[in-house]
């Protein structure tokens, strides 16, 4: 429901200079994260993360978002200049963005890039701020049992679509639950698998986590890769680079026009992926670029148009809102930046759940607004720096790997001041590297530690509810039974789509 004083109160929190800047730093960064090879918008959030600890609510979520967004578009800008995406996020949009770069019209390609992303990633977020205030009216009628098959329901997206295998995804989710259950049970408050070792009886903290998962993790590969490589300087890239600064002819309206279908294909598509739960932008992006290509056989995408790139980077960007609504709605993030988002306001003492829009309804409602702006940010920003940072792929990595290894290890340990952090860091970032070598996604292990605890929870609560009846506790109200045969539903599509893809690709090699 409306709330015309909070609104007031979210003016003030969000038009003060504070946030401008942040939300001005948060997208230069990200797009000079989203613009180098190998780091992406999770990498920025988790090493900056701890930098929010110390800052108000409103001005962390001016940087965080501000990067998130500037990170997801700073991919295109690598993808186009040299075919070497600057994150997951941008592979889709190589296809004509490299090819339209090599026939001289790179320029036209980054505009349309940055235009239709920040085209589709408004609609998106007013998508996302028309529709988490109702879902989190309705998921405030849930009960512990009805939060818990949530969870559950929650569980069955991200094990069953992160990542090209189940096995892994639940593997990685199952890894999550663990770390989650080290610390004190949230009801009874006993110590449990701390191992005597005194400094987890509050359990793993989140920023050494996400620093070392992501940040460290992605060093120590990209270190392991220096080695094997032999330091050969890619000089073609770099004239074709340059040459992409000193000719080319920008985007017309006409042409931004003329993409419309493609950029309304990336907002529909992106917007539903965002919302569940797992799937990401990576998975944005190369179905709305799909849906394009079938669309629009006679634009020829694939072979170096606008539309193509239009169509992916409308796909990606417009599912950054959409993975809030989940986060706002039911407290469970819809990706890997949505979790850090959330750590970020748990960070703050506001743990996100339906009741954030009862009990803090003016940082909502900022947060909504930053959304907005930030596009204009990353819009004017990515603009004037784009050109500049496509050359940050090209920095030497001897110089930009241990320059941010060393950062994520101060970030880890300025959060709490505790050396044990940094520790727990480098654990983490072994973790994470083994987790890459062998395949296995992070998604679902950062997206289950963090509503892992709210499961625990609400199944105790509901156990000492019903005095321990569990088919009561369980299958109690029909909203409960609804979720379950929805879990089922969920988890038998995702079985028998792997099925289809597996038998799929064994008939392609055969051929």
């Amino acid at each position: 429901m409306f709330q015309p004083e909070a609104l007031k109160e979210a003016f003030q929190l969000f038009f003060t200079p504070e946030v401008f800047l942040w939300m001005a730093i948060g997208v230069t960064v990200g797009v000079g994260v989203g613009a180098i090879p190998g780091l992406s918008a999770a990498t920025g959030i988790a090493i900056m993360l701890p930098l929010t600890f110390t800052m108000p609510v409103a001005p962390a979520l001016g940087l965080l978002i501000g990067l998130y967004k500037g990170a997801v578009y700073g991919g295109s800008i690598s993808a186009i200049s040299f075919a070497t995406p600057g994150t997951s996020e941008a592979a889709a949009t190589v296809y004509d963005g490299y090819k339209l770069m090599k026939r001289g019209h790179g320029r036209k390609a980054v505009e349309m890039a940055l235009a239709s992303s920040v085209t589709a990633d408004t609609a998106s977020d007013l998508v996302t701020i028309c529709v988490a205030p109702p879902l989190a009216m309705v998921a405030l009628k849930f009960g512990p049992a009805e939060r818990f098959w949530l969870v559950v329901l929650a569980f069955t997206l991200i094990g069953a679509l992160s990542g090209k295998h189940i096995v892994k995804g639940l593997l990685s989710a199952s890894l999550g639950i663990f770390l989650a259950t080290i610390g004190t049970d949230p009801v009874s408050a006993v110590p449990r698998m701390t191992f005597g070792v005194y400094w987890l009886a509050g359990g793993i903290p989140f920023i050494p986590l996400m620093i070392g998962i992501f940040a460290l993790s992605t060093m120590l590969e990209e270190g392991i890769k220096l080695l094997k490589e032999s330091g050969v300087v890619e000089k073609v890239k770099v004239n074709i680079v340059k040459g992409f600064f000193k000719e080319g002819a920008g985007l017309t309206m006409k042409e931004y026009l003329r993409c419309w279908k493609e950029m309304l294909i990336g907002f529909f598509v992106g917007s539903f992926v965002g919302f569940l739960p797992g799937l990401g932008s990576t998975v944005g992006a190369f179905l709305s670029y799909g849906v394009a290509r079938q669309v629009s056989p006679d634009k020829k995408i694939g072979e170096g148009v606008l539309e193509g790139v239009a169509a992916a980077e409308a796909g990606n960007n417009a599912t950054v809102g959409p993975t809030l609504i989940p986060l706002l709605a039911f407290g469970i993030p819809g990706s890997i930046s949505a979790a850090l988002i959330g750590g970020a306001l748990m960070l703050q003492g506001i743990t996100p759940s339906p009741r954030l829009f009862k009990l803090y309804p003016e940082i909502v409602y900022a947060l909504f607004m930053i959304l907005i702006a930030a596009n204009a940010f990353n819009f004017g920003i990515g603009r004037i720096f784009g050109r500049l940072y496509a050359r940050l792929g090209l920095l030497p990595k001897p110089l930009l790997v241990p320059l941010i290894f060393v950062m994520a290890t101060i970030g880890s340990f300025a959060y709490r001041g505790n050396h044990y952090d940094v520790i727990l860091a480098l654990v983490f970032g072994l973790v994470g590297y083994g987790m890459r070598v062998f395949g296995i996604p992070s998604a679902p292990l950062v997206i289950s530690f963090l509503i892992a605890p709210m499961m625990e929870a609400n199944i105790q609560r509901t156990l000492i509810i019903s005095h321990e009846n569990w088919i009561q506790a369980l299958l109690g109200s029909p909203l409960s039974i609804g979720l379950v045969v929805a879990t089922a539903i969920l988890t038998f599509l995702s079985l028998k789509l792997k099925a289809s893809e597996i038998a799929r690709g064994g008939i392609e090699k055969v051929v």
